[in-house]
């Protein structure tokens, strides 16, 4: 090789090193400067009030909160009403995150550090869940991947064994190289819709008289007072209610859950509704009526249709009718344990010389 031309790749080397020095200068300049201070909000001075659209993706699902004019609603599940509280909770503390440290992340610990954000073919276990926050005109406030949660491990722990959640690793999706740690865990946070339902579903007092009817038949139960034995109407000589299979019938008025709302009447959920409904009438003490069509099927959450008005000359409480107007074109979703009372036949719940119907 001839000596000018070895000075030339010499050169040429020398020029392609002092580039590398200068990019890797400038990058870590720019990260420097575009990374947030540990101690200091993510997000800055963030316009809650503004927000009007939450959208959470994950492996596991996607559900998109939206404000309208009757309040937020689930968009999955035709717009029924959102969990306010709950997502109010999500706002603040999105908008109140600060850094515990900052830390310049490359592509390559984007999957140890679960910050993927979905791309086709990301594990699982790599891939983060993405929040975004945006304005009444559809303007990004906010993009955050949630991704691993930060384990701190007790004295006298093995490390191997786990830790305690004391914080997770965050990254804005539209400031990628720079991830944080943050003490917010965001334990619980789901992308299911049937997570953001407001489950206040109707808020009925106990009931003193409940009529239940289906092609098989119907039974009449009542009682005097809240908590006295309820006696069945219509009963034999030598028949008698078995008190304890009726015993379930309040659960549904005191507490009831919601499992989930239909996302319309395309939703096969709702296909029992149509086949073999068993209708029910409950009048409570604190003066409603409510009428629930319930549908038989093999599932864990059975469909429910419910309404409710106020029973004649009485003054019924206005919570409990505004609880169930919010649901009353809609079905709704109920474990089959609230209202396995009312599937019984009326012999099935006949004690002892009940054989005699």
């Amino acid at each position: 090789m001839k000596g000018s031309t070895f000075l030339l790749l010499l050169f040429t080397a020398a020029v392609f090193a002092a580039l590398a020095v200068y990019q890797h200068r400038s990058e870590r300049d720019r990260w420097r400067e575009q990374a947030v201070a540990p101690g200091s909000r993510i997000h800055g001075e963030f316009p809650v009030n503004d927000v009007a659209a939450i959208t959470l993706s994950g492996p596991e699902g996607r559900v998109t909160l939206q404000r309208g004019a009757n309040g937020w609603g689930v968009a999955e599940r035709a717009g029924a009403p959102a969990d306010f509280e709950l997502l109010s909770a999500l706002i603040l503390k999105i908008s109140g995150l600060e850094a515990l440290q900052s830390i310049p992340v490359g592509e390559a610990d984007y999957g140890v550090l679960a910050l993927r954000s979905g791309e086709e073919g990301a594990p699982p276990e790599e891939t983060g869940t993405v929040v975004e926050l945006s304005g009444g005109t559809g303007q990004p406030l906010a993009a955050l991947i949630l991704g691993k949660t930060h384990l701190t491990t007790p004295p006298g722990m093995r490390p191997e064994t786990g830790g305690t959640a004391t914080g997770r690793y965050v990254m804005p999706a539209d400031r990628g190289g720079n991830a944080y740690l943050v003490a917010e865990t965001f334990a619980g946070l789901e992308t299911a819709p049937s997570a953001w339902i407001d489950k206040t579903f109707i808020r009925p007092g106990l009931p003193r008289r409940v009529e239940v009817r289906s092609k098989d038949g119907q039974w009449v139960v009542s009682r005097e007072a809240a908590g006295a034995p309820w006696t069945m109407e219509g009963l034999g000589k030598n028949q008698s209610l078995d008190t304890a299979k009726v015993a379930g019938i309040d659960p549904m008025f005191t507490g009831p859950a919601l499992a989930d709302v239909s996302d319309g009447p395309e939703d096969p959920r709702v296909k029992p509704l149509g086949e073999n409904p068993v209708s029910v009438t409950a009048d409570t003490f604190d003066g409603v009526r409510y009428a629930l069509t319930i549908g038989r099927g093999d599932g864990d959450n059975l469909p429910v249709q419910v309404t409710a008005e106020a029973l004649p000359d009485t003054a019924a409480p206005a919570g409990a009718l505004a609880a169930a107007a919010k649901f009353k074109d809609r079905v709704v979703f109920v474990p089959r344990n609230f209202v396995a009372p009312f599937l019984q036949e009326r012999a099935e719940l006949l004690g002892g010389a009940g054989e005699n119907r």
